[in-house]
């Protein structure tokens, strides 16, 4: 017999009990894994470097946490479908044809490097240490400037919001940064295209002037820097505070920021 057809007969032969309750626990836990491979295909090459997104976390000490293996925990379902939203608007809206373009940059030598070469790297190389990796959503070309476009889905609730947030913004300027000396291309102009998920992904563009590439820089080697002379401090937010519409704790650490100090910063 086939494998998928021995597949098929063993999923049919799990079932017991009730067959509606059965029925229905094998759709939702089938939905949740189809969810994880999902994930998975978009993160799986995911290279042992910094990533832009522990640069412009708003908690220093959130990233310095996961890279951590003994403090990374299991993903649970919640988490799963808020991700699997940003997956689901990322493979299917493709604004150029320039899209997800990944960089890597050497923030000490201020020099682009292969991804391919990255990847090739031995674990523990200790080059890692000052590599950036960053995927960059679209790249553009209106008129005679090169615009760098960036995805987010969120929540409005009602809420308008009147600009882009301070850590898109800072996303962008260091992928400008990244796509000058990988390319050399200079995208004076960014685009964060907010998706509202509660009212059917309704769309609202916030455009702005890039950071010069100098200021960039200095901030990429001071964030380092931190990164690197130990625990940095915690910055205490809506992620850890419970001060959110939901009343929810969104990090993972929190058990351990208070094991070293989060008191002092609160």
């Amino acid at each position: 017999m086939k494998p998928w057809r021995v597949a098929f007969f063993e999923q049919n032969s799990a079932a017991n009990g009730n067959i509606e309750d059965d029925i229905k626990d094998f759709v939702v836990n089938a939905f949740h894994k189809a969810q994880r491979d999902a994930l998975w295909k978009n993160s799986g090459t995911r290279l042992d470097t910094w990533h832009v997104s522990d640069f412009v976390s708003p908690c220093l000490r959130k990233s310095h946490y996961s890279k951590i293996p003994e403090l990374k925990t299991a993903m649970n379902d919640e988490m799963a479908a808020i991700l699997f939203q940003g997956v689901i608007v990322h493979d299917n809206v493709i604004l150029g044809s320039i899209n997800e373009l990944t960089m890597c940059y050497d923030i000490e030598k201020r020099e682009n490097i292969d991804p391919s070469t990255v990847k090739a790297m031995e674990k523990d190389d200790p080059r890692k240490k000052d590599i950036l990796t960053g995927t960059l959503d679209d790249l553009l070309r209106i008129g005679d400037e090169y615009v760098i476009a960036d995805k987010k889905t969120y929540n409005a609730r009602g809420y308008v919001k009147k600009e882009a947030s301070p850590e898109h913004i800072l996303q962008v300027n260091i992928y400008k940064l990244m796509l000058k000396y990988s390319y050399g291309i200079e995208a004076n102009y960014g685009c964060n295209l907010y998706l509202d998920k509660g009212d059917g992904y309704k769309e609202l563009p916030m455009v702005y002037k890039t950071a010069p590439i100098e200021e960039t820089q200095k901030f990429l080697e001071t964030t380092l820097k931190s990164f690197k002379d130990g625990i940095p401090d915690p910055t205490i937010t809506f992620l850890c505070n419970g001060k959110n519409k939901d009343k929810k704790i969104y990090c993972n650490f929190l058990e351990q920021c208070e094991k070293d100090g989060r008191e002092k910063f609160v």
